[in-house]
């Protein structure tokens, strides 16, 4: 009988603006999407928009934006690396559909760098990451 996993969970907003994803640097790991763990008292029992609101206050804190959240689309394991703040956390990640509502685009200091894609040119982010093998989910 294999062992109960021990793991954070996490979210990751995939935001919509114009067509477009926007897709954030982690100087550590590299690509990486607006979000993270969910934080204690956050997820409340029977009510699942408790989950959103985390999602939203997790994107507002790294990019400044507003953001709709629509039905997560994927999910997966994520172990980071040796050399992370987070290590040697495991965290389970569950990917949302989102839309930009408003605000002007400032990065937080867990990120160096940001870039809107496209299904025309969001290869040009492949880092052979689990990260971009979402991405590409999501474009599919």
């Amino acid at each position: 009988m294999k062992k109960d996993a021990l793991f954070c969970v996490g979210q990751k907003a995939f935001i919509e603006k114009d067509g477009k994803i926007l897709v954030l640097n982690d100087p550590v790991e590299g690509l990486d999407f607006p979000g993270g763990k969910i934080q204690e008292g956050e997820a409340k029992d029977g009510d699942p928009e408790s989950l959103k609101s985390s999602l939203k206050r997790e994107v507002k804190e790294e990019t400044g934006l507003e953001i709709e959240v629509f039905d997560p689309f994927y999910v997966w394991y994520h172990e980071f690396p040796k050399n992370h703040r987070n290590y040697p956390r495991v965290v389970y990640l569950v990917a949302f559909k989102c839309k930009y509502i408003s605000g002007d685009l400032k990065l937080s200091h867990e990120h160096d760098k940001f870039r809107w894609v496209d299904k025309n040119d969001y290869h040009e982010v492949n880092d052979r990451s689990d990260y971009f093998d979402v991405l590409e989910k999501y474009f599919l």
